[in-house]
């Protein structure tokens, strides 16, 4: 006789400050894939932003809650850091209400500052809360946010080797990759178009690496297009003084366009029409367009960082590499990227095999290794 396992049904609440639907890149696109994964999973899933919502279409089966931050949003880590110490019961009481009507049984803090991971709050008995860790925290935002969590989880291998060295009790911490926001795409038969447009698309930060890439991509006999989508909460005011630098580079180089972001839902098909996409980011908090990239079978060139090694490096093999050191610079990515397009054979085992390495993070299956990391 077979026995089927049931699984239980969880109301999930995914605390998020910034998230907003029209995230193309980061952890709060991750929040977007992690909560369309546990809805399509028949999970009860809401999300909850402080920030102000974009009209449009939004996730699926998923409501989206504002609870109450006094602080206009987009603001600064620090800027929250302290609201977050002088208003913070006032905060607590906005989310404790709506766990309780939104009968939760489970609150997910996807950050230890930005998720509230490090504020306390009154959940009812019964009620767990997880702390999901997307790139290791600030040193001052973790020790409280450890002490409320029942559970921790992180994206990848290469975080629990970063907490690990820094001495945070990970013994007990859960590994459960990112899953596209949707279902990996069929690669079109035949070998793609080497000769399309290489595509970048990253926020608009000082360490992200762009304007030293598009500077070095303007003697590249190659056509690039990036999108710039916007910065991270520590770049708000570099952001704009980087855009403005890039589009005056790009002015002056033919073979280099900054195109408009691609609408939240635009962007695996974005991503699939490229030859192949470049992330010049020196230390990624995500790996959310790398793997949104593969999923289309559109092979990825990088810096080879923790949470971007750990999703290409399978897929190197022989003349198929696909990670240079961040020493070596923004040349090394176009010399890689340059090699693997060069390479019919290599450029069509790279694609297959890009779109292989996705398969074991389908939403479906993600959704279950988050349930299982569950008490």
């Amino acid at each position: 006789m077979t026995t089927q396992h049931h699984t239980q049904r969880r109301s999930i609440l995914l605390v998020r400050a910034s998230w907003c639907i029209d995230a193309v890149t980061g952890t709060d696109r991750a929040v977007s894939s992690l909560a369309a994964a546990l809805a399509a999973a028949r999970h009860q899933v809401v999300i909850a932003t402080a920030a102000e919502q974009c009209d449009g279409n939004g996730l699926p089966g998923v409501p989206v809650e504002q609870f109450d931050l006094p602080l206009a949003l987009p603001c600064t880590s620090q800027a929250l850091r302290e609201a977050l110490i002088t208003t913070g019961a006032k905060v607590q009481r906005s989310l404790s209400d709506l766990i309780v009507r939104r009968r939760v049984d489970t609150v997910v803090s996807v950050g230890a500052l930005w998720g509230l991971g490090r504020l306390p709050i009154d959940l009812p008995c019964g009620v767990q809360r997880v702390l999901v860790v997307p790139a290791l925290p600030h040193e001052q935002d973790m020790p409280p946010a450890l002490a409320y969590a029942d559970t921790v989880i992180t994206s990848c291998d290469a975080v629990l080797r970063q907490a690990t060295t820094a001495a945070w009790p990970t013994r007990t911490w859960h590994v459960v990759p990112n899953a596209p926001l949707h279902n990996p795409g069929i690669p079109a038969p035949g070998a793609r178009k080497a000769e399309a447009l290489v595509r970048v698309l990253a926020p608009a930060g000082q360490d992200v690496g762009v304007l030293e890439l598009i500077a070095a991509a303007r003697a590249w006999h190659r056509h690039v297009e990036v999108a710039l989508a916007p910065p991270g909460p520590d770049d708000l005011r570099g952001g704009r003084a980087l855009r403005q630098q890039c589009q005056i580079l790009a002015d002056r180089a033919p073979n280099i366009t900054l195109a408009p972001v691609p609408g939240w839902a635009e962007v695996p098909g974005w991503l699939a029409d490229a030859a192949a996409v470049i992330i010049p980011c020196r230390r990624p908090a995500s790996s959310m367009t790398a793997l949104e990239a593969l999923s289309q079978g559109t092979p990825v060139i990088a810096y080879n960082t923790g949470i971007l090694s750990d999703l290409l490096l399978p897929l190197q093999h022989g003349p198929r590499r696909l990670l240079a050191d961040v020493m070596h610079g923004p040349n090394a990515l176009l010399f890689l990227t340059d090699g693997l397009l060069a390479n019919p054979a290599a450029y069509h085992a790279t694609c297959q095999a890009a779109y292989w390495r996705v398969q074991d993070l389908r939403p479906a299956r993600v959704a279950q290794l988050f349930y299982s990391a569950l008490p």
